[in-house]
């Protein structure tokens, strides 16, 4: 009877599943890395951008081309106010309330919804009850995606469907006349990026996971 120590089959499959695991997240924050670069990128260049025609680029979203976080410039039709839940948020620290309103434009897309800024009143509150708002005569912002949004944005265009709305909602950054009650806010103070940092670690505890396996087959084999 032969005392050779056998090869762990079982342990080498969950190290390697372990080991596969890690390199993915790894990778995975490698790519989120690019991304915030190029978002940071983005908005760094942003703050010197004029703002553009609305209908114009929403042309070019028509065509394909990736519109979020342009500069435009809106002309709202006259319109009684609207009530549209308010948004929660979190701004500084803070729990904050967002107001939105649509904005009835001429085109293809019969209205974009705005997102009017924070209503300093209810600064902190946990909730707050649905109010009216009305779109100001014409509105300067940033263009983003609802679903990156989070809220209850999406669910307020869905009630626009009938007027064919654009896909994003204005982040007003000036509205003309303002809207009272409401303060423009319509990007985050700072973003952060440490992306890099935890791609490193998840890199990290990959190669910890073959040292302290090598180990353990060394342990393991040896006579």
């Amino acid at each position: 009877m032969s005392d050779k120590p056998r090869f762990p089959i079982g342990l080498t499959i969950a190290t390697l599943i372990a080991f596969a695991i890690l390199c993915g997240l790894g990778t995975w924050q490698v790519q989120r890395l690019h991304w915030k670069q190029d978002l940071l990128a983005r908005l760094e260049r942003l703050k010197t951008a004029p703002a553009q025609p609305l209908a114009d680029v929403l042309a070019r979203a028509a065509r394909g081309e990736d519109v979020t976080w342009t500069r435009v410039s809106a002309a709202c039709a006259p319109a009684a106010p609207t009530t549209l839940p308010l948004v929660y948020g979190v701004r500084d620290g803070d729990i904050v309330w967002r107001a939105t309103a649509p904005c009835r434009i001429a085109g293809p897309s019969g209205v974009v919804l705005l997102d009017l800024g924070v209503v300093p009143e209810l600064k902190g509150q946990p909730s707050a009850p649905a109010r009216p708002f009305a779109a100001p005569a014409t509105a300067v912002g940033v263009l983003m995606n609802p679903h990156q949004l989070g809220g209850d944005r999406a669910a307020s265009l869905a009630r626009f469907a009938s007027e064919r709305p654009a896909p994003f909602i204005l982040m007003v950054e000036s509205a003309t006349p303002a809207v009272p009650g409401v303060t423009p806010a319509p990007l985050p103070a700072e973003i952060s990026n440490r992306h890099l940092e935890y791609a490193l670690t998840w890199f990290g505890l990959a190669v910890t996971l073959l040292f302290i396996y090598a180990a353990m087959l060394w342990r393991r084999m040896r006579p």
